[in-house]
């Protein structure tokens, strides 16, 4: 606007200084024109230039207000996708002005701070007040309900001097400021706050919700540890057999034979550790394809317990089963497999002597439901959420005289997962433990029941 005046002053400028000359020259030219002449012929001049200055002047204010019209959409159109973008971000935004006021913020930050979320995404949002208050600087009283005068101050949303001080500084040195903050209600939670000045007048801040990346990070932390201490176990034993071996009691052959045995299990258990490790690393990238058919549960149950039987040494836990012999669950078998004997071997070895496991499963309208049920110790209720977690061990002391590679339920896990199903435990100290899976219902067609009737029944009802 201030070019469009400009413009038209000059060209105003430009149409007196053409009727000035145009003065002179009918003066000097013509000195014996009659004042009424003179007149009529002035008023004629004076027309013209002033109908092609005002053109001049509508024509351009005409294109100005255009591109006043266009720049209005344009921001219209801006402010709409912003609207939208704020209203999306899980990341709560806040814009500060240089008097500490809020002067916009999204959602998330109303379900963050003390905002009400009816004025998220509105510039300049004031406060809606409950009861009357004095305002002390304008000595208004405003009455409950109404509109405040006054626009939420960021100590309205939090208290926290960290936060308020930020945005202090990212207005005061026109810089950017970084910190993280920890925000305390019903749980406390991290966030990484990033302030950057808009204007001399404004400041945005970015709160980024950083639980998820912590606990990530310490369960990282955690497996590393565990998975260093795992292999550290056999390895020292391993090295410590074979240096004894090495000093000469080779030549003892009732000892030899101890220490090679020795040598046999550890080496075997870090074998299980590295291949469980390389099946749950396959399993989490998806490299592992099942190959999904109907398969009789009673059978594998049964096949899964035979092995299990065959395997262990002491035979104090008994393990029972009561598995309807027509169902059929829609799974890979060889998976399967792998899950039930992950739980069932966890239920025998962290059992008590002359305890019991017992297998059971039913169908409901989707899915089977099967259950591994142990009179084990229990895990604690703190120790609980995290039994799925690669590696993770609860009770330290109880655990390590274990064999086993920490990882069978974070493979079980998984493994039901990809099969669509979902897997949860229980446990009580002192009673026992619970875990159970789901599998989808494989199909029925016209030979199952006959080949139900062909299963044998080598499973304890």
């Amino acid at each position: 606007m201030n070019d469009l005046a400009r413009r038209v002053w000059i060209v105003t400028f430009g149409a007196l200084l053409t009727f000035v000359v145009y003065e002179v020259i009918k003066t000097v030219l013509f000195p014996h024109i009659s004042i009424i002449n003179s007149h009529i012929i002035t008023v004629v001049v004076v027309a013209v230039i002033t109908f092609f200055v005002s053109r001049y002047a509508l024509d351009r204010y005409g294109r100005a207000l255009a591109e006043v019209q266009r720049q209005t959409a344009i921001t219209e159109e801006t402010n709409r996708l912003l609207a939208g973008v704020l209203a999306t971000m899980r990341e709560a935004v806040v814009i500060v002005d240089s008097q500490m006021k809020i002067a916009l913020y999204n959602e998330a930050a109303s379900r963050i701070f003390k905002l009400p979320a009816a004025e998220a995404g509105k510039p300049g949002a004031r406060r809606r007040l409950s009861t009357p208050t004095l305002d002390v600087a304008n000595d208004d009283l405003e009455a409950p309900g109404d509109i405040s005068t006054r626009a939420f101050r960021l100590t309205d949303a939090t208290r926290d001097p960290a936060i308020n001080d930020a945005f202090r500084r990212a207005l005061e040195d026109k810089a950017p400021v970084e910190l993280r903050v920890e925000l305390l209600g019903r749980e406390a939670r991290s966030f990484q706050l990033n302030v950057a000045p808009l204007n001399p007048e404004l400041a945005v801040g970015v709160f980024f919700d950083i639980d998820q990346l912590e606990k990530l990070e310490r369960v990282r932390r955690e497996f590393f540890a565990n998975l260093s201490h795992e292999l550290r176990t056999p390895l020292t034993a391993i090295l410590a057999y074979s240096e004894t071996l090495l000093t000469g009691a080779m030549d003892d052959p009732e000892h030899s034979t101890r220490f090679l045995d020795k040598l046999y299990k550890h080496a075997t258990r870090m074998n299980e550790l590295i291949s469980n490790i390389s099946d749950l690393s396959a399993i989490e990238s998806g490299q592992i394809e099942l190959a999904l058919k109907p398969v009789n549960l009673r059978r594998t149950v049964a096949d899964v317990v035979a092995l299990l039987e065959s395997r262990r040494i002491d035979g104090s836990v008994s393990i029972t089963a009561s598995i309807p012999t027509h169902l059929r669950a829609q799974a890979d078998r060889t998976r399967l497999e792998q899950i039930l004997y992950n739980l069932v071997d966890n239920a025998v070895k962290f059992n008590r002597q002359g305890g019991s496991v017992h297998i059971s499963a039913e169908e409901t309208e989707d899915h089977i439901s099967i259950v591994i049920e142990d009179t084990g110790q229990g895990i604690l209720a703190s120790d609980l959420p995290r039994v799925f977690e690669r590696l993770y061990r609860g009770d330290k002391s109880r655990s390590r005289k274990m064999e086993g590679s920490g990882l069978g339920l974070a493979i079980v896990k998984h493994l039901v997962q990809a099969h669509g199903g979902e897997v949860s435990a229980w446990s009580e100290v002192g009673r026992g433990s619970r875990f159970t899976f789901t599998l989808p219902v494989a199909a029925r067609d016209a030979t199952s029941d006959s080949i139900t009737r062909e299963v044998s029944s080598t499973v304890d009802a």
